[in-house]
């Protein structure tokens, strides 16, 4: 058996890097196993971490969900277009023999386009394929054994409490509507008016729907039932400037860019909560307890959404990515990478600068988890960016990694320098 050397973890877990080129996107993994065991020189013992290597065919890609990993590549003796699906069961330990891992299924799909995303629940996993000229498409296949369950057009969105929404619109009309996740069977459906779809959501639960629409009446949904809570015309394409709604903090957010205005109404009624005129505003996020709003020039500014009143503004950084606490991870974008700092939520003041970094997906309160190429020997820093503890703690040094990495949970997955791919769990 031939066994690759995953990398050690040599450099001290304070040691910072210069900033690297960042590092590639999208991700290609089968899998097959190896066994290695990270050592930790002049530091603290840490968690054995589990390495596997997988070696992958052209055209493969990988996706992590709920303690799985799903490998799809062309299946081999079928005409283009057909591809094969494995899942895997996340392994808490490396075996020592290196005998390559049994899958709990395979099964054989028909899809043109690629896909692009997993999610699971109760006994369905559902995958998104990308559309040229569509809404793209969802493929089911039962979670036990890989057989198709159903497909439909549009995009998922699997809230945690069961509910199961599925979204299509073009720039003319489309749909949201509630799907039985077992059948596919369509429980009730609302004609939308081009992307006019917003979901507010709380701890990954989506407690409202909100058609808005740029022309017509503005419409908030249950959704368990899709029943109309509110309705207004709140004539937003009249609006001088106006640009697109978003919604945050129990709000819809109407942002007109050329006019440096954001105006606020609750979903509770859809009256008319605040208005605040800034000097520049592309965009408006939530950032934990507040509003940020990033402007063109690489500055943002943090309201509250109480009142719309502005808190602070951000000068070095472009926005903000994630609150821990009373902690902001803070982001600028540059030509070698993205840089990371933690700020301090209340007033803006920088608590640490994390460096630069490619980081990868995450849900919120999972681990964030991100690479950048190693200084010296080659391969692929791996760090936790602790926003709570402001620095950035490394993991790993991945030395035959080169790029192609995405990360769930403890797990992370890149590409190695023979064209396989490794996969990786950190637990704490």
């Amino acid at each position: 058996m031939t066994v690759i050397d995953l990398g050690e973890l040599r450099d001290e877990p304070d040691r910072e890097a210069p900033p690297p080129r960042a590092v590639g996107r999208p991700l290609r993994v089968a899998l097959a196993l190896a066994f290695l065991v990270a050592t930790v020189a002049a530091a603290a013992p840490v968690p054995t971490r589990v390495a596997l290597v997988v070696p992958a065919r052209l055209g493969a890609e990988v996706f992590l969900d709920a303690g799985r990993i799903y490998v799809v590549e062309p299946a081999e003796g079928e005409p283009a277009g057909t591809v094969e699906v494995r899942a895997y069961a996340l392994p808490e330990r490396a075996p020592a023999d290196g005998t390559p891992p049994t899958p709990a299924w395979r099964a054989r799909v028909v899809a043109a386009s690629r896909f692009w995303q997993v999610q699971t629940g109760p006994g369905t996993v559902l995958f998104s394929i990308t559309g040229d000229h569509d809404d793209g498409q969802t493929i089911a296949l039962d979670d036990e054994d890989g057989r198709e369950r159903w497909r439909q057009p549009g995009y998922p969105w699997w809230d945690p409490t069961g509910i199961l929404l599925m979204r299509t619109g073009g720039e003319e009309s489309g749909a949201v509507r509630s799907v039985d996740p077992a059948s596919g069977r369509a429980l009730w459906s609302v004609p939308v008016t081009g992307e006019s779809v917003r979901y507010a959501v709380r701890d990954g639960r989506v407690e409202r729907i909100v058609l808005a629409p740029a022309k017509g009446r503005v419409e908030v949904r249950d959704p368990r039932s899709g029943a109309l809570t509110h309705a207004a015309d709140l004539r937003l394409g009249e609006l001088p400037g106006y640009g697109y709604s978003v919604v945050a903090h129990d709000l819809l957010l109407v942002v007109r860019p050329a006019a440096g205005v954001v105006t606020a109404y609750g979903l509770d009624g859809l009256r008319r909560r605040w208005e605040a005129r800034l000097s520049q505003v592309e965009h408006v996020n939530e950032c934990g307890e507040l509003l940020c709003a990033p402007g063109a020039s690489g500055s943002f500014s943090v309201l509250d959404p109480t009142t719309g009143v502005l808190r602070w503004t951000g000068q070095r950084w472009a926005g903000v990515l994630s609150a821990r606490g009373d902690r902001l991870l803070a982001l600028a974008p540059g030509g070698v990478g993205d840089r990371f700092g933690v700020l301090d939520a209340a007033t803006g003041r920088e608590v640490a600068d994390l460096g630069t970094w490619q980081l990868m997906p995450w849900y919120e309160e999972q681990r964030l988890l991100a690479v950048r190429p190693a200084v010296a020997g080659g391969g692929l820093v791996v760090a936790e960016l602790d926003v709570a503890a402001g620095r950035a703690r490394v993991l790993d040094v991945l030395r035959d990694a080169s790029s192609d990495c995405r990360s769930r949970a403890d797990t992370m997955v890149c590409r190695l320098d023979t064209g396989d791919f490794g996969v990786w769990r950190y637990p704490r």
